[in-house]
């Protein structure tokens, strides 16, 4: 059926503005940024109530001069915004984000991010909580009393059911990188391509509920029951070709969440049919009115598809999202800031990508995507256990990672050596987790995971 001529013009103009957010021109120095989620947990394991640490968090702070301005939803505090670093609340009540960037490099974000750790953990100890490096909620099972009343969050659970619950469990470390306009489809296929990588090497959710969940990464395992035959989450349905195929490939998704002009107030509420359909029913009301605009609409739409590499126009950069929440430390590897392996592997992969595509032109080439999409799902519940479709694909990517980030000339490959140790001893953050759990339950785990300081 032929689309309506004001729906395409809607979409193409869609389009310009999306791409608009990436600059032109050659990539050039490419800066990043981080959003690290950590479950922050009882003396039992159970969840704590994140709202707990508002007031000793901005107390601490401001004792060091910092002063972080309180952002709120109607009564509800979401944030402490500053300068350096953001703690964030997110769709759970017992997990915490730390945000951090852009930055000019890896170390850059990591020692602001240590920084901002370091008062969270002083927060916590006074009130006898801990904080995990680990990918889910180990205890407490996902509820929707256990949600962080956002109004939109209510409408989210409405629309998709029990599976959006998941939000309000999982922890995930994810990385943004700059990109140029011209590196936007290209980057965001080869790095959805990788996802099985960042999941083999990264995983670390293994068990919540109590009891091992089957899946190394269970936030990617079970967070992938959302619309799963639209490949809402996790790699996308395959290989784009170009902006406006980008764009219309989100387009095509169901729309989770509209905002309505109700008795004199926007209200978001339950959207129905792909975002397609509610430009060609509002499009143009909208454009109209002026009150606001399709591209906001799309905006709103796009955020709640969650492929494990998406282009962000809003920031102009590529977010890695397949990633678990790193260990603190890792056992028997030497180096710093170990729980930034999950970040400098995504940044890695950007700045290698057109070098591990060649590579997996000539190993796989047109059987590429449904070769990884097949091991992704392998590697889901296996981890590095999970044999590779290639010999030494695993080494083929992370040396490639290791000389993009030496080529930055900042000493950023070192991040890499718990990757590369995990690597080695075919040992991820999952099963060292399980082992955990396997020698002395929850209390074991926890006491691995949890981040001392």
């Amino acid at each position: 059926m032929t689309r309506p001529a004001h729906v395409q013009a809607l979409l193409d103009d869609i389009t310009a503005r999306f791409s608009s957010g990436f600059r032109e021109g050659p990539a050039g120095w490419r800066t990043v940024g981080r959003e690290a989620e950590y479950p922050v947990v009882m003396s039992d394991g159970t969840a704590a109530e994140v709202a707990a640490l508002w007031a000793p968090l901005r107390d601490l702070c401001a004792q060091q001069g910092i002063d972080l301005a309180l952002k709120k939803e109607g009564d509800l505090i979401v944030a402490l915004v500053g300068e350096r670093f953001t703690y964030f609340s997110e769709v759970g009540r017992g997990t915490i984000e730390v945000l951090t960037g852009p930055r000019q490099d890896l170390w850059q974000i990591a020692e602001d991010h240590e920084f901002a750790m370091a008062i969270l953990l002083r927060a916590c100890r006074a009130l006898g909580f801990s904080v995990l490096g680990y990918g889910i909620q180990p205890l407490t099972p996902a509820t929707g009393r256990f949600m962080l009343p956002k109004v939109r969050y209510g409408v989210l659970l409405a629309s998709i059911g029990d599976p959006w619950l998941w939000f309000t469990l999982t922890a995930s470390d994810q990385v943004h990188a700059s990109i140029a306009r011209d590196e936007v489809v290209p980057l965001s296929n080869i790095a959805n391509m990788l996802a099985p990588v960042t999941v083999g090497l990264c995983a670390n959710s293994p068990v919540f509920g109590g009891l091992p969940s089957g899946f190394m990464s269970s936030r990617e395992g079970k967070m992938g029951e959302i619309h799963a035959g639209d490949h809402r989450h996790g790699m996308t349905r395959d290989r784009l070709a170009d902006l406006p195929a980008l764009v219309e490939d989100l387009a095509r998704h169901p729309c989770l969440m509209e905002i309505r002009h109700i008795d004199g107030q926007d209200h978001h509420v339950i959207a129905d049919g792909p975002f397609t359909s509610w430009l060609e029913q509002h499009g143009q009301t909208w454009q109209q009115s002026g009150r606001q605009d399709p591209f906001t609409a799309f905006l709103l739409h796009e955020h709640y598809i969650w492929n494990s590499a998406r282009a962000r126009s809003n920031h102009g950069t590529l977010e890695m999202r397949a990633a678990c929440q790193q260990p603190w430390t890792e056992p028997d590897c030497s180096g710093r800031s170990h729980h930034m392996a999950a970040s400098a592997l995504g940044v890695a992969m950007v700045a290698a990508g057109a070098e591990i595509q060649a590579w997996f032109d000539d190993c796989l080439g047109a059987h590429a995507w449904p070769t990884m999409r097949a091991w992704h799902h392998r590697v889901l519940r296996e981890g590095l256990a999970a044999p590779e479709p290639v010999e030494g694909l695993y080494d083929a990517v992370l040396t490639r990672c290791e000389q993009a980030l030496a080529d930055r000339g900042r000493g950023e490959e070192e991040l890499l050596r718990p990757a590369r140790h995990r690597l080695e001893t075919r040992q991820n953050p999952a099963q060292r987790a399980l082992a955990a759990f396997e020698e002395d339950g929850v209390d074991g785990l926890v006491a691995a995971a949890r981040i001392a300081g």
